[in-house]
Parts: C-alpha cells; sequence; structure tokens
C-alpha cells in the first residue's frame, strides 16, 4: 500500500546562554540545521543587537566566517544596525528565511529597534509558519515577555527595573524572562550571575511576578522543536525553569516535553493536525473530507488576510500533489 505523508516546516527556537559561536556548538548548528524538513538555502544574520558598535562590520564577517567554516553554512547579513538602515527588504528575508541568527549586544537596543519596524510580528510569523531562530545572549534576552536592561543596570547604574520584550515564548502559557549568562562568575569579588545584574538585583526585579525564568548557563543553549513539542539542553552546562510552582532543572543532552509546562500545548495547530492524516487508496473517502476542510480553513484565512497560514496550506497541499483553483466564489482541488 503506498502512503504520503503530509509533511510540515520545522519550526524550531534556539537560545543561548553564551558561546554561541564557540567550536563546541557547530555540532548543535549542524544537528538542527540537517534535521530540518527543509533545506536552509536562505540563511540571515540578524545584526540589530551590536549595530551600535563600531566594530559592528568586523562581528558580522566574524560571525558569517563562523558558520561557514564550522558549521558549512553559508548565512548572508541583513544589515539592520540602526533606524536608519531599515528598508523592504529586510521584511522580505526575514519573511523567506529559513535560519535566522542573532547574537551579541544590547537588548534594549535591539527591542527599540525592532518594535519600531514590526520585527517582532515578523518574527512571530515565522515561529508560526515554520524556519530555524538561534538567538544568543542580548538576543536571547529579548524573547521573553520581560527583559533585563543589563547594560543600564551593570553599566551605567540606572535603577533597575524590567521592560516589555518581544513575549516569543507564549506557546509556554506563561510570562517569561529569559536569563542568559545564568551562572557568569567574572565579577569575582562581587556577584555577575543571572546575566551580569547578580542573584539579589534578580530576584527583586521578579518580585511579586508570576513569570517563568529560563535560566541558560554559559556555552549552553536550549531548544524548542514546536512540531513535536520538545525541549532540549545541549552544551557544558544546564537550564533551570524557574516559577512560582517550583524549578525545573535540566542538563545536557536531556529532553523534556513543552506540555510538562503547558499542559495545554498542541504541538501543531487545527490545519496542521489535519494534514497529520496519512494519504492511501483506500482512505479517499475520507481524504476528501480531510481536504475540504482544510480548503475551508485556508478559504477563512484568505479572509482574514492571514496570508501565511493560507500561504502554507496550499504549498503543503501542492507538495502532496493537491492543487488548488482559487475564484471568486472560493477555492476547489484536484489530485495532481
Amino acid at each position: 500500500m503506498k502512503e504520503n505523508r503530509i509533511t510540515t516546516k520545522s519550526r524550531i527556537i534556539t537560545l543561548f546562554g553564551s558561546g554561541e559561536t564557540s567550536p563546541h556548538m557547530a555540532k548543535l548548528y549542524r544537528n538542527l540545521i540537517n534535521n530540518s524538513d527543509s533545506k536552509s538555502n536562505n540563511n540571515f544574520l540578524l545584526d540589530t543587537p551590536f549595530g551600535f558598535q563600531e566594530n559592528h562590520n568586523i562581528l558580522s564577517n566574524k560571525i558569517i566566517k563562523y558558520f561557514q567554516e564550522k558549521v558549512n553554512l553559508k548565512i548572508e547579513p541583513i544589515n539592520f544596525p540602526d533606524e536608519n538602515s531599515y528598508d523592504e527588504n529586510i521584511k522580505k528575508n526575514i519573511i523567506n528565511s529559513d535560519f535566522i541568527f542573532s547574537g551579541p549586544g544590547s537588548p534594549t537596543y535591539a527591542l527599540k529597534i525592532w518594535n519600531k519596524y514590526g520585527i517582532n510580528s515578523l518574527l512571530e510569523s515565522k515561529i508560526k509558519n515554520g524556519g530555524i531562530l538561534a538567538f544568543s545572549s542580548a538576543a536571547a534576552l529579548t524573547f521573553g515577555s520581560y527583559v533585563i536592561p543589563v547594560y543600564e543596570i551593570y553599566k551605567v547604574g540606572e535603577t533597575p527595573k524590567l521592560i516589555p520584550g518581544l513575549d516569543l515564548l507564549s506557546f509556554l502559557d506563561k510570562k517569561t524572562i529569559v536569563v542568559p549568562h545564568f551562572n557568569n562568575k567574572e565579577g569575582g569579588d562581587h556577584d555577575t550571575s543571572h546575566c551580569f545584574i547578580g542573584k539579589k538585583r534578580f530576584d527583586n526585579l521578579i518580585k511579586n511576578k508570576d513569570v517563568l525564568m529560563i535560566g541558560i548557563e554559559e556555552h549552553t543553549s536550549i531548544t524548542f522543536d514546536l512540531n513535536d513539542s520538545s525541549i532540549r539542553v545541549d552544551g557544558k552546562g544546564k537550564v533551570l525553569l524557574k516559577s512560582l510552582k517550583g524549578v525545573i532543572e535540566i542538563n545536557n543532552g536531556e529532553t523534556m516535553s513543552i506540555n510538562e509546562i503547558n499542559s495545554e500545548y498542541k504541538p501543531l495547530g487545527e490545519a496542521e493536525e489535519i494534514l497529520k492524516i496519512e494519504l492511501d487508496e483506500k482512505k479517499d473517502e475520507k481524504v476528501n473530507v480531510e481536504i475540504d476542510l482544510l480548503i475551508d480553513i485556508r478559504n477563512e484565512a484568505r479572509l482574514k488576510k492571514d496570508w501565511g497560514m493560507s500561504d502554507q496550506i496550499r504549498d503543503i497541499l501542492i507538495a502532496n500533489n493537491i492543487e488548488i483553483e482559487d475564484n471568486s466564489e472560493g477555492s476547489k482541488w484536484k489530485k495532481i
């Protein structure tokens, strides 16, 4: 019996505590790329977090060289270091990307620019529709509901306070705060853990807040695979997930399910659940019903101008030998 499985594009988020361009992390990137359901042809460096630095171009070139030589992955800079550098190609590149890396710098600087030009919405759409996002250090900080303004606290001495983040981890069903450099010890005679601000100041920042802290130790990463509802930790350290309910510790090489944090989490949305159905000659009647449901969902998405969902359903159906014909009355399908 011939079987055709409908596949969906990988939806992966990897956040690093530090060491994102160290030699031992190259294997992680290769695994992410090789295990993806789609080829990584459109790969980009989102360079905004360190765009204010005078050595911006040097840092960009070092990152590009790392991926080329250590990961065998060609990436191109999005070239978005400041507010004046925005153009529509940036939006196009993010939408069409298979892999995006963003790293060190200032989280507040990046947030100011990304929020102004709607990059938060583009990244949210990318998470929904498929792709790999690998964000470290400053860029990783921005993913939470709340963000530690590290430079302003540690370097400038401003009164500690949290600022709103991109809130891109909403699938955990909790307000979140990402803390890279969780176990940093560079301070020597003073506490520089919890992303350099120290445990005491950090605890005061989240006091009386129902928030999930994601503490990522240095040279360590946490990967969320949204298609199979898994969380995995790689690297030299561990990741702590801490909330009012307690602490979950995930060590290098260990995995857990997103459902253990959010019991209501469904790995795939309504349309994607339908797309799991196996197509074969003996299930034509049932298959036809399910495809009709997909067409109805796509028509509703088109009415709402949700072009991402509309295009995703169309592309997946075409990949599985189902052709869609759109007209003024809606959409029809046929097998090809």
